[in-house]
């Protein structure tokens, strides 16, 4: 049991933390503890989040979606051939099915590169050209289909992201042969889809997925290469001169926004607009559930779990978990392990149908996953943030639920 003069020193030490992080220039190394228990949890929290946890997410993400490109290869190959192409369409969806599932996990850890320009130190937009949702545009990625303009030479940089990345794949592989757009605009004010014919449209539809795979694969590696060769893993934990952070409590302010992926788009996005808890004028919004063409909503919020989790632990290496130990708050964190089971439970329950159709057959169950999510997240930006003295993201400041 931690005692008041127990709560009384951690607070001290971690207000002397913060103090000494505050107090040194951009480029120092930073050990916010000295010799402390404390800041040596802090500091191999920092140099094992990009080794140990970021870099192996990206590298099962790259090797998976290296996977999808040989079933897309299978498919183009057979279609070529006039063969009936049914067990390689399969195997292609369960291809993208396993890219997608490594890649939610990684969404879970958008630190410096992957992160936003407009908000991560050191962010370069790296995520969005991997998956881009809730920025999707079906009608748009119909419409480059049928233009063939992914087989330009820069389309990639003449398009918007909402045309590229594992959501726009997903439409191909998954949408029914009929476009998403309205009948006024093209391809089918003009004909053109109709033109295509069912054969061409499919062959296309392979033939841009495999031009959005070779870009993934691109983006992951650039990725990878920001954090090992161009040194962001070394930056996090202060140990580079060109580090975005000004002090480790700063770099430990960057872990916990990209845990905060739990709240803000899991929780929020994917769970409570669906269920007409917010942003939803219906009872319920099932046309908001995200990766709706696949049917893949509910094994997608189990790798954000996992993902959460990879970095809040560590994984191999030290985590947030260590420094609640070192703090004396070890029962915070065992709530929040408890929390995570209790999460991995209640979307373990929903089985495999579709987030969509649960939400008309089961939503009982549907909610309880909700609940069981936000016990996770009310501990992350309560206790805590309160315990690590952390910032709330700016995203999310208003956000009382």
């Amino acid at each position: 049991m931690v005692t008041e003069a127990g709560d009384r020193r951690s607070w001290l030490v971690l207000a002397g933390l913060a103090v000494l992080a505050a107090s040194q220039p951009l480029g120092c190394e930073q050990r916010g503890g000295g010799d402390s228990a404390v800041g040596e949890a802090l500091s191999a929290l920092l140099a094992d989040a990009g080794p140990k946890v970021i870099v192996p997410a990206l590298a099962d993400a790259e090797a998976q979606a290296l996977a999808l490109d040989a079933a897309l290869v299978q498919l183009e190959a057979t279609l070529s051939a006039g063969n009936d192409p049914s067990a390689d369409v399969l195997a292609a969806q369960d291809a993208w099915r396993a890219t997608m599932a490594s890649w939610q996990r990684a969404e879970l850890m958008q630190l410096g590169p992957l992160g936003s320009s407009l908000t991560a130190l050191g962010g370069e937009d790296l995520r969005d050209e991997v998956y881009s949702w809730p920025s999707v545009n079906p009608c748009r990625v119909d419409q480059v289909t049928a233009d063939g303009s992914y087989a330009d030479p820069a389309f990639f940089t003449e398009s918007l992201v909402n045309t590229t990345g594992l959501d726009s794949i997903e439409h191909l592989l998954f949408a029914a042969p009929e476009n998403a757009c309205p009948a006024q605009v093209t391809p089918n004010s003009d004909g053109a889809w109709d033109a295509l014919g069912p054969d061409e449209i499919h062959a296309r539809r392979v033939a841009y997925a495999r031009v959005l795979t070779a870009g993934v694969l691109t983006a992951l590696d650039d990725a990878q290469a920001r954090f090992v060769e161009d040194g962001f893993s070394e930056a996090l934990a202060l140990n580079a001169p060109s580090s975005p952070y000004e002090s480790e409590q700063q770099a430990l302010n960057g872990v916990f926004d990209a845990l905060f992926y739990l709240e803000i788009r899991t929780k929020d996005k994917k769970l409570a607009t669906p269920l007409g808890l917010s942003d939803c004028a219906e009872a319920i919004c099932p046309e908001d559930v995200e990766h709706l063409t696949s049917g893949f909503g509910v094994p997608a919020i189990a790798a954000n779990l996992a993902g959460f989790r990879a970095l809040y632990t560590g994984q191999d290496g030290a985590g947030v978990d260590d420094l609640l130990v070192e703090l004396g708050h070890g029962e915070v964190n065992d709530s929040m392990i408890a929390a995570l089971d209790g999460a991995d439970a209640a979307i373990g329950a929903l089985g495999d149908a579709p987030l969509d159709d649960l939400l008309v057959s089961d939503p009982d169950a549907v909610v309880a996953a909700y609940d069981a999510v936000k016990r996770v997240t009310d501990l992350l930006k309560g206790d805590v943030a309160t315990l690590l003295a952390l910032q709330i993201p700016a995203e999310a400041a208003g956000d009382n639920d």
